[in-house]
């Protein structure tokens, strides 16, 4: 099982689990994208491993089993179409908990994205809770959400927390390359728009939004340096009815204008979409213009996800840009 970066998260995995001091329940965050099933599933196979070594060997029948989806002890809870669980399903996997493992000592439940339950994921923490505080010991409870702030105190007292680590542009190209799937030219593209997020990535190449929003946020960057308003205000309203889209594409602005920030002060930026316009924004606009530019893009984004309206956000945000530039 390749698991690219979290290095620290490895150790401590291989640590725990070689000593036999293995957390029975384990909270895993980090952003959509960022491998937090794929780290759920080293924990588990480092877990059921034969060898009992702390690191997952990759040949024996229940890493075989666990590589090919296939093992009957991992079992990952399926929510509904909108991504919530119910309750039911939730009272089922706890009562299924206390049978007894079909292969070797352990059961791995793995209940991902429980931040997508909205609402009703404190009402599903709740069932959960005595699994939890005394779960069978041969049984093990792995969650994964985008942040621990999802989480009630209750539970987070009694789990352990890891966070996924970042990966690199070049660990995104290997693993898009060995999907086999993608020309090399649109790997890179992705990459270098979302970075070492591998789920990011994919949703850059196969999805409807990320793409025409990393081209919107090209286009403004393309205006600003022409500080014609007209063509700022007719590259955001290329967005026009695709609130998401929008929201995407301040998002990569607001990346553009921090790593300017950066370059002007002679810092690299780690996280930048587009090098290449951040580099010709610190060569062309004042320190104070881009700290603006980049503050005007986050609350555009924050009007947005508070239901502003649209057109009036595009507007406000074209004039606002203008006056920053003069």
């Amino acid at each position: 099982m390749k698991l690219y970066s979290n290095e620290e998260n490895k150790r401590l995995i291989s640590l725990l689990t070689s000593k036999g001091r293995e957390p029975h329940s384990l909270v895993i965050t980090g952003e959509p994208g960022s491998g937090r099933k794929t780290l759920a599933r080293y924990f588990a196979a480092s877990l059921m491993c034969d060898s009992k070594s702390g690191t997952p060997c990759g040949s024996c029948k229940s890493c075989r089993m666990l590589a090919n989806n296939e093992h009957p002890d991992f079992i990952t809870a399926v929510p509904n179409d909108n991504g919530s669980y119910t309750l039911d399903s939730i009272r089922q996997l706890v009562s299924d908990s206390v049978i007894k493992p079909n292969e070797g000592d352990l059961k791995v439940y793995l209940i991902p994205d429980l931040d997508r339950s909205g609402q009703t994921a404190a009402a599903v923490q709740n069932v959960l809770l005595k699994l939890v505080e005394e779960p069978p010991d041969h049984c093990i409870i792995i969650m994964t959400a985008a942040a621990k702030e999802i989480f009630l105190p209750t539970i987070i007292s009694r789990v352990i927390t890891l966070a996924t680590e970042p990966c690199s542009r070049s660990d995104a190209e290997e693993w898009l390359t060995l999907q086999g799937r993608f020309q090399q030219e649109d790997i890179i593209r992705a990459a270098a728009c979302c970075g070492g997020s591998f789920g990011r990535c994919i949703e850059f190449l196969e999805g409807s939004t990320l793409a025409p929003a990393f081209e919107c946020a090209k286009d403004v960057v393309t205006a600003v340096l022409a500080r014609d308003e007209y063509m700022i205000l007719k590259a955001f309203f290329a967005c026009e009815g695709k609130k998401q889209v929008l929201k995407e594409a301040l998002g990569f602005l607001a990346q553009i204008m921090r790593g300017a920030c950066l370059m002007r002060i002679g810092a690299k930026p780690e996280d930048c979409c587009w090098d290449r316009g951040a580099e010709m924004l610190s060569e062309k606009l004042s320190g104070t213009a881009l700290e603006r530019l980049y503050e005007l893009m986050t609350d555009a984004s924050q009007r947005l996800t508070l239901n502003c309206n649209q057109n009036l956000t595009v507007n406000t945000l074209t004039a606002q840009i203008y006056l920053a530039l003069r």
